[in-house]
């Protein structure tokens, strides 16, 4: 990744939403998280994620262009109805992706939506849940569930598609939506032995991580700190793979690779551990740590345009939706998504930044606010906050998680801030976050709470309603018709229960 990226060109401020499903949720429609949604909801909710009448960005190559779409690994940007699996959403050239935030690495089975107490297996308390795991418009039953490490999977469908693509003369487009690294803490144990040192940082991030392999150490020893770094090297080789195959397919020099992640690490020691130094904060905070990603750009064809370097202009995950169908040809009038307005839903909010990407050009976002939450507003260099708690805000050294990192089982009250006058930081001069401005700036400040009161009129949240398979159905102790129809109709899988 470093290679590619020192090749390529590095996007200092590229952001995202603080969480995973608004981002994914912005990603697919162009829309920012504060128009399509800021809720991480179960994806089986009706509400979840992107609206039925959004158009995705596969859906606009599919209808627009001679692209083909396909997509591997994490959906997680909702699946009530077969309409809104990636299937439904134009990825309908090949998808192979889980629906949930999570799922267990080695067998697939759903660790959040439909699990637990919520949707088990018909045999309630076994400690066995429902796989997730989907394929086209149908279960994944052509995978092995039984210690099948899911990310090899994914990038050996992925490598798969690259090695059809290469023998049609249709350009393509590909997601690949890795599920490293993202709790649990999972990694085969011949990537993590290189990386223990005897040294037990902090073995609290082993509450959310399944020891699957018998040969893992024992957990009261875990080692978060080096399985975090084993996943992220292992994330390292799958790029690495995917890249070489696009070189064996003369592929490479027609390629553009756009790498960003959907949130900054999560440094609470109850999910995850990670470590976003020098940046303050982390996941589910609109500190830089939280929503200032790891983002470059790469490949041959970036390279052909003369591009290259580093660059301090501001890019958002939604303007991926715009710049891509600008490269694919698409006329910027289809970009605009009439069957949303039809619908009275949020017009697009990305902006094609091609110029920036290519020619050194400056961000679309120059002198506009750009809403990062609803409790968070950009305007060029500053970065307005304005709620009554920010956590998690601390900042993490270098060597994160240690030994005398665990505080409290479930989050240290010393990384909380207060902002409910508004902070205020210029995050260009002081990245770290360490100067709050707010009280030398009254001015600036005022204006931008009236950006983000403006901005707060506009929010959206999915209000989608659809009736669900189960009307006059006798569902037994099923706690809902998406846990029935993993049962009665998907075989003991994850899948859609409404229409």
């Amino acid at each position: 990744m470093d290679s590619l990226a020192n090749d390529g060109l590095i996007l200092d401020r590229a952001y995202a939403f603080k969480t995973c499903t608004p981002s994914r949720s912005s990603l697919q429609s162009g829309r920012l998280p504060i128009h399509v949604t800021e809720q991480l909801k179960v994806p089986d909710n009706p509400t979840a994620a992107v609206p039925y009448n959004f158009t995705t960005i596969s859906e606009l190559l599919s209808s627009h262009s001679n692209y083909t779409s396909h997509l591997v690994g994490k959906w997680d940007a909702g699946m009530a109805t077969p309409r809104h699996t990636p299937f439904g959403r134009g990825y309908s050239n090949s998808s192979l992706s889980y629906f949930s935030h999570k799922n267990e690495f080695f067998t697939h089975e759903t660790l959040q939506s439909g699990c637990g107490t919520k949707c088990e297996t018909e045999n309630p308390g076994d400690g066995e849940c429902i796989l997730d795991l989907w394929e086209g418009d149908h279960p994944a039953t052509s995978i092995s569930h039984e210690d099948n490490f899911v990310e090899t999977v994914f990038k050996d469908r992925a490598i798969e598609i690259l090695n059809e693509e290469a023998s049609t003369p249709s350009p393509f487009f590909m997601l690949y939506s890795s599920h490293i690294a993202h709790c649990p803490l999972q990694v085969e144990q011949a990537k993590l032995l290189p990386f223990l040192t005897g040294d037990n940082d902090e073995s609290l991030c082993s509450a959310q991580t399944a020891q699957i392999n018998p040969d893992f150490q024992d957990p009261s020893e875990y080692e978060c700190r080096a399985t975090y770094s084993a996943m992220v090297s292992t994330l390292d080789d799958v790029v690495a793979d995917l890249v070489a195959a696009l070189k064996a397919n003369g592929q490479y020099e027609d390629t553009l690779i756009v790498f960003q992640s959907d949130n900054g690490g999560c440094p609470k020691l109850s999910e995850s551990g990670g470590n976003n130094w020098p940046l303050r904060g982390g996941k589910y905070s609109d500190l830089e740590g939280g929503v200032r990603t790891a983002a470059f750009v790469g490949g041959g064809y970036l390279a052909s345009r003369g591009g290259g370097g580093r660059t301090s202009e501001i890019i958002h995950v939604a303007d991926w939706y715009a710049t891509i169908a600008g490269l694919a040809g698409i006329d910027a009038a289809d970009v605009k998504d009439d069957r949303a307005a039809a619908a009275g839903l949020p017009g697009i909010d990305s902006n094609d930044q091609a110029s920036m990407l290519f020619d050194g050009g400056p961000s679309k976002w120059q002198g506009e606010p750009l809403m990062l939450s609803s409790d968070a507003v950009m305007l060029d260099d500053y970065k307005l906050i304005q709620a009554s708690k920010v956590s998690p805000a601390g900042h993490p050294g270098p060597l994160y998680p240690n030994a005398s990192s665990y505080l409290s089982p479930v989050d240290d009250p010393s990384l909380n801030l207060n902002c409910s006058s508004g902070c205020l930081f210029n995050v260009v001069a002081d990245p770290t976050e360490h100067n709050d401005l707010a009280a030398s700036q009254p001015g600036l400040v005022q204006t931008m709470q009236a950006m983000l009161e403006d901005g707060r009129a506009t929010a959206y949240e999915n209000a989608d309603v659809f009736e669900d398979d189960c009307v006059g159905v006798d569902i037994g102790d099923a706690p809902n018709c998406g846990c029935y129809q993993a049962f009665h109709k998907h075989g003991g899988y994850f899948g859609p229960y409404a229409h």
